[in-house]
């Protein structure tokens, strides 16, 4: 996981599997970089290769979480196989979804 700040947004780069293991390895500080952050988060998906039901658990709390401070979470640049189970699963109907960074941007300032 990495982390910077864009135009006033923390910006979140994940990499591999969002699976079982992935995600243990990451929530607490995924989640602790975001909510108490007082500003709106991107999360850039184009380097996980797999997300299991866990992860999109985890996107799902952390939003509701971010939501409940005034932020916002958008995620963008899923590759073909993540945004099929975004799609699946209805996670656009939950958090923002964008294609590039700049669109994930707008969403975030919006």
């Amino acid at each position: 996981m990495q982390v910077t700040t864009i135009e006033g947004i923390t910006r979140v780069v994940l990499d591999g599997r969002l699976d079982t293991d992935g995600v243990n390895a990451i929530e607490l500080s995924f989640t602790a970089t975001i909510v108490p952050a007082g500003r709106p988060a991107i999360v850039d998906l184009g380097a996980v290769t797999f997300l299991a039901s866990l992860g999109v658990r985890m996107f799902i709390s952390t939003a509701r979480a971010a939501a409940g401070r005034g932020n916002t979470l958008v995620l963008f640049k899923a590759t073909p196989p993540v945004a099929e189970i975004i799609d699946t699963m209805g996670l656009g109907e939950i958090i923002a979804i964008a294609g590039t960074e700049d669109e994930a941007i707008a969403l975030a300032k919006a």
